[in-house]
Order: structure tokens, then sequence, then C-alpha cells
């Protein structure tokens, strides 16, 4: 009886032991099962912080990685991919972006009248193809030969024919704030962009709207007011998403509160000094459709 006894007590305590085996095996498994779960949802987590997550810029800039991607799919900088998604809004003024180094200009070319002429000179930009001539109009584009090319002088676009180019940066406006029917201005500046785009088809094109002038001079001039450029920049808003190139909002960079261009940073309370031509400069090199680097 005492030999069964310990049979008993032995074959009991072998059970319990293969017992407390199997309940090991099973808190083991639910713990990976726990660990996999935990991993699944924090795989999640960080796929939504990509999707609505924020992209920080070395310039302190924050932008949500979404929007960024909703504004452009694939523009590099050297502008080899121009993808650009039907969700960009070219309504919108270009976004902040990461700030550039002046070599994304080495192939861009820049047209327009006294005031982007002195934003070249002033910058020392000198790696860009500048065709900026003192009272430039929309007019001249085409007609007027004022590109010097081996001792001969041809119109603009007869000129972009001959340069390698992936951007444009144009500002009219300034001098044709006077004309009578501004509905001309637009349809002749439309007619720039056809042009340009069939040159270049793939080119990023920049409308940057007409800089403010100073109040004395919207007061005084006959016909350059502040309240008039406002008008026209509207109207070339309208037509940047007409045409679905992209739009610059300079006033952001240069104009106070009012509006207007603060005396002391002009020559004349139209054209632009030096340190204000750096600034403007900044804008440009800040609000560019360079592919966004993201950092989560």
């Amino acid at each position: 009886m005492k030999l069964e006894g310990n049979v008993y007590y032995k074959l009991k305590r072998i059970r319990k032991e293969k017992y407390n085996v199997k309940q090991y095996k099973l808190i083991y498994l639910i713990n990976i099962l726990k660990v996999i779960i935990l991993m699944i949802l924090v795989n999640s987590i960080i796929e939504a912080s990509v999707e609505k997550g924020i992209a920080k810029s070395e310039n302190g800039l924050v932008r949500t990685v979404s929007e960024s991607a909703n504004i452009i799919n694939e523009i590099t900088i050297d502008g080899k991919e121009q993808n650009k998604t039907n969700e960009y809004d070219y309504s919108q003024p270009v976004p902040k972006n990461l700030i550039v180094e002046n070599s994304y200009f080495d192939d861009a070319v820049f047209i327009g009248d006294s005031r982007m002429e002195g934003l070249v000179l002033n910058t020392g930009l000198s790696n860009v193809t500048s065709y900026t001539y003192n009272g430039l109009t929309v007019d001249d584009f085409s007609t007027k030969s004022v590109v010097n090319k081996n001792g001969t002088k041809i119109s603009i676009v007869e000129a972009l024919k001959e340069v390698h180019f992936k951007k444009v940066y144009i500002m009219f406006g300034t001098c044709e704030i006077g004309w009578t029917y501004h509905n001309v201005f637009i349809e002749k500046y439309s007619k720039i962009i056809d042009e340009i785009k069939s040159v270049n088809p793939k080119t990023i094109i920049y409308l940057q709207e007409i800089i403010p002038v100073s109040k004395e001079v919207s007061t005084s001039h006959n016909y350059i007011k502040n309240k008039k450029i406002s008008e026209y920049n509207i109207l070339i808003r309208k037509m940047a998403k007409q045409k679905q190139v992209f739009y610059i909002d300079l006033s952001n960079a240069v104009a106070m509160s009012d509006g207007s261009l603060p005396e002391e940073v002009s020559i004349d309370g139209i054209h632009l000094k030096k340190a204000y031509c750096e600034k403007w400069l900044t804008y440009l090199k800040s609000h560019t459709l360079i592919k966004y680097k993201e950092e989560i």
C-alpha cells in the first residue's frame, strides 16, 4: 500500500509538471502574440504618421506630408521628372518649401522688365539666362528684338529656342497697368505662356505677381496705383490656374501690412534696392517645386 501511494503521488506530480509546462508554453505563445500585435499596431501608427505626419525642413518649416504629396508627386531639382498630380490647386500660390541653393537657377530663364533686371543685377545671379529689359511688356516677347545673339538682335521667343532651360520665372505688369483694357494684357500674357510651352512643354513656369509700389508713388503716379496692381495680380492668379502654371505671391516677401512697399527699400518707390532684391531672391529660393524631403 505504501508503494502504491508513492506511485500515485509520483504520477500526480508528473501530471502537475506536464500541466505547468503546457501552461508555460501557452503563456509564452500568448506573449509572442502580444508582441506581434504590438508590432502591427506600431507599424500602423508609423504608416499613419507618414500620411498625416509632419515633415520638418532645415529652415524650420513645418508641413504635413500628405499636403506635400498633394502638391507635387515628383518634381526633382533638375526637373527630370515633372509628373504633376491632378490634386494641385493652381489657384493657390506656391507654398513655402526647403531653401534651395543658387545652383537651382542654373537652368532657369528670367523674363521681365527693369524690376526683374534689378533682381538679377543686385543679387549676382550670373548663372541664370536673363531676358530682362527696361520697359519690357507682354507686347515685346515675340515681336521686339531685344536679345543680342552673336551681334544680331532677336526676340525672346526666338532666343528661347537656342538655350537649354527647365524653369522660367516671369514678371510682367508694372508697365502695363496703365493700359485701358486689362483683358488685352491677360490675353497677351497667356500667349507668352503658350509660346514658352511650345518651345519646351516640360518646363516649370513660375508667374510672379506684380510687386507693389510705395504709398507716395501710388498716390502721385499717373497710372501706377497699388489698387490697380492688386486687381492685375488677381487676374494673373486666375490665369495661372487656367494655364496650370505656378503663381508666386511676392507681396508676402516685400510688402507691408497695408500692401504697399516700404519707402526706404526702393530707389524711387518702384525699383528695389540691393537688400530687398536679396530678400526677393530668398523668397524665390524658399518657394520652389523641388521634391520634398521628409523627416518623420
